[in-house]
């Protein structure tokens, strides 16, 4: 069984312009207001909920609803599906990896290519000693020994550590969203 999900997504601009920051900011915050964070909230929460059911749990005519939302999904909200572990018979880990300094992009976009079968995404990161991550999925303990064998004979990985996620016991995301917006929204209206 897969359950579909939705994260969100924070518009980035990469500029050299303070006034484009601050227009692209304002944009984003006029975007994520007390009505549309409780949007946010509700789809975070069940990312399957009717437009119609939506409207009527807010309050709110059903075609302003889905103006909102289709904003949103526009432009902060991101569809993602994630596999139910039990029901797949598969396991799902993590494994940073310490890199020679200034080839984690280069390692990362190696594992990303090679491991198709089980790499679900890579990243780099800053840390002080592990500066990529790549979750995955495999089956036993022989594939993972493969794959994580395989991953350290790559050029420039010095050694890497794995954890396995063994149960999720919550999810914490619509609240941490609702806050995440509204810390944002105070500290630039602050800062303004």
């Amino acid at each position: 069984m897969v359950s579909n999900s939705r994260t969100t997504k924070i518009p980035l601009t990469h500029s050299n312009n303070n006034t484009d920051l601050n227009d692209s900011k304002v944009k984003e915050f006029k975007l994520v207001d007390n009505t549309n964070l409780k949007i946010i909230e509700e789809l975070v929460k069940n990312p399957s909920t009717s437009s119609a059911s939506l409207a009527t749990k807010l309050g709110m005519p059903l075609s302003s609803l889905q103006r909102r939302r289709s904003k949103l999904e526009k432009s902060v909200l991101i569809k993602s599906y994630h596999i139910n572990l039990k029901a797949s018979g598969g396991k799902i880990g993590d494994v940073v990896i310490k890199v020679d300094k200034g080839k984690s992009r280069e390692v990362a976009g190696h594992i990303l290519k090679k491991f198709k079968s089980n790499v679900m995404n890579v990243s780099t990161r800053i840390n002080s000693e592990y500066n990529v991550a790549a979750q995955i999925i495999y089956k036993d303990t022989g594939e993972l020994h493969d794959l994580l064998e395989s991953i350290k004979s790559i050029p420039y990985v010095i050694s890497l550590q794995w954890s396995e996620i063994v149960e999720i016991i919550g999810d914490n995301s619509p609240s941490v969203i609702t806050a995440f917006f509204n810390n944002s929204i105070q500290r630039w209206t602050q800062n303004a």
